[in-house]
């Protein structure tokens, strides 16, 4: 899977960082979340362009990279650029499902994420939110999950594909 950037994109709560995590475990492959790393610096004040610098670091090395987060579309700019630069093949596992769904599982997260609960937002706030990663989505290779029933969701089948799509692109 040398030169292969699993890109995993959704809107909030459908599931990817779950999946992005497992994955990596799973082909062992680096993962490059947001919010991870938000999480282990404690503070969201990070520049985004930072993100970035630290995936090109591992795609320098033709290393294969899992990078997970709410992609907007201005990004794909900045990610075919990374992707041409380094001559990767990229595939994007797009997870999605309802508004109502995850608007309900985000505020329900958000009771007990960091340590305490925090305020819930309205359908059209969380909307707002996601508007732009929601329908994300870059290269040819697009897989899109439907995370409405997240005991129909097989990673096993995903990576699966994921494997086949990495086999026809040699």
């Amino acid at each position: 899977m040398k030169n292969m950037l699993i890109i995993v994109s959704g809107m909030a709560a459908t599931g990817k960082t779950t999946f992005a995590k497992w994955l990596s475990q799973e082909i062992c492959v680096p993962l490059l979340s947001l919010d991870e790393l938000w999480d282990r610096l404690g503070t969201t004040n990070i520049p985004f362009a930072q993100y970035w610098i630290l995936c090109e670091d591992i795609m320098k090395h033709s290393s294969p990279l899992i990078i997970e987060f709410g992609f907007w579309g201005e990004q794909n700019s900045i990610i075919n650029e990374l992707v041409e630069k380094y001559k990767y093949q990229a595939i994007n596992i797009h997870f999605c499902t309802s508004m109502e769904l995850a608007h309900r599982r985000f505020n329900d997260r958000r009771k007990y994420d960091m340590g305490g609960a925090k305020p819930q937002i309205t359908l059209e706030q969380y909307a707002k939110i996601v508007e732009q990663s929601r329908d994300f989505q870059f290269g040819n290779c697009v897989i899109y999950i439907d995370t409405t029933d997240f005991s129909g969701v097989s990673y096993e089948d995903i990576t699966k594909q994921i494997q086949q799509y990495a086999v026809g692109a040699e």
